[in-house]
């Protein structure tokens, strides 16, 4: 039957997708917004490596009770990455990331050395 071929070959593939992100500034940080729909939340990894933000995590996989017969799955088990370039020098002991409704916020401050300054003009 071709919904039991359909059925095998669906349901065991995880596929890689790229987060949707925002990319804001708010006062001396900056912030990430990255959609990641159905993330468990202790999968979540965030780092910095040299002038590089990796982002990961995956979603919760979907169970299904023994009493049911699958006919045709086209959910999959999603994992998410993304991986951003860093032209700004930050503050690595305060970076913080929260987690909400599927939205991953990271808040990267700037390094008190890229922050603006204003300059004493003498006469």
């Amino acid at each position: 039957m071709f919904l039991d071929k359909v059925k095998k070959n669906q349901a065991a593939e995880v596929i890689t997708v790229l987060p949707y992100a925002n990319i804001l500034e708010q006062g001396n940080n900056i912030v990430l917004e990255l959609d990641m729909p159905g993330a468990d939340k202790d999968t979540l990894d965030v780092n910095l490596q040299g002038n590089t933000l990796v982002v990961r995590g995956r979603n919760k996989r979907e169970e299904l009770p023994k009493e049911y017969q699958p006919l045709y799955i086209e959910r999959r088990q999603v994992t998410y990455e993304r991986h951003f370039e860093l032209n700004t020098e930050i503050d690595r002991d305060g970076v913080k990331a929260d987690f909400a409704d599927g939205v991953l916020r990271i808040s990267l401050p700037k390094a008190r050395s890229a922050q603006p300054r204003k300059i004493e003009i003498r006469s």
